[in-house]
């Protein structure tokens, strides 16, 4: 189902630039990010356990490597306003669970290690894209609904929002150079379930940094 999934997108990313008058920007970038649902440092103490028990059972940072190809299509000439589309693969190289232990008002964090336990990251998004061009330069803001799985869709899907603001450099009148931050806020977990429809109680962010390099398709300069 996801190398489908992966083709099915590849595909459709690489022909969009073959229709007339689309001005079409295909991607390719090497990605560092980080993943966690905790966002305190200390966490929370002094309180009931049951107030700050995390869905999962479990507070996580987890740092990954991976890569990620991206269009974004401009359907009218010199547009700000386009479609963005993303995929993003992430596999993790350090994770570390923090994990309440105790009962009541008596309890402590325990850390571990738990990078063996963890699955690599599909993520794929939709959404609008903006741009502003001076130059050789170019400032992109994409802003996708985020579809994805930190399991390989095992046991359902999670939905968010994520926004990659970015720099194109133009080497030529097509190739380019590109740098940009990677944020991504997974929101609603849903499950393949009829007992359950969703994580009512779940998110996860995931921040992070992206290089890579691109070419742009049709337009002015076809």
């Amino acid at each position: 189902m996801i190398r489908k999934l992966v083709v099915l997108l590849s595909m459709f990313l690489l022909s969009l630039p073959l229709f007339s008058g689309v001005e079409s920007y295909l991607r390719l970038a090497a990605e560092w990010s980080y993943d966690t649902n905790a966002f305190s440092s200390p966490l929370p103490t002094g309180f009931s356990l049951d107030s700050y028990f995390p869905n999962g059972g479990e507070f996580l940072k987890r740092q990954n490597i991976g890569f990620s190809i991206s269009s974004d299509t401009y359907f009218v000439d010199e547009s700000r306003v386009g479609l963005s589309l993303s995929f993003a693969f992430r596999a993790p190289y350090h994770s570390v669970s923090i994990i309440p232990e105790g009962s009541g008002y008596d309890w402590i964090y325990r850390e571990e290690d738990s990078t063996d336990r963890q699955h690599s990251s599909l993520f794929a998004g939709i959404g609008p894209v903006f741009r502003y061009s001076f130059g050789s330069v170019e400032l992109s803001l994409p802003i996708r609904l985020s579809l994805g799985s930190y399991d390989f869709f095992s046991s359902g899907f999670i939905a968010g929002v994520s926004i990659e603001p970015g720099v194109n450099v133009f080497l030529g009148d097509d190739i380019f150079l590109s740098f940009s931050l990677v944020y991504d806020a997974h929101l609603m977990k849903f499950f393949f379930s009829l007992d359950r429809i969703y994580d009512p109680g779940y998110i996860m962010l995931t921040a992070g940094v992206s290089l890579g390099a691109g070419f742009r398709f049709g337009g002015d300069d076809a």
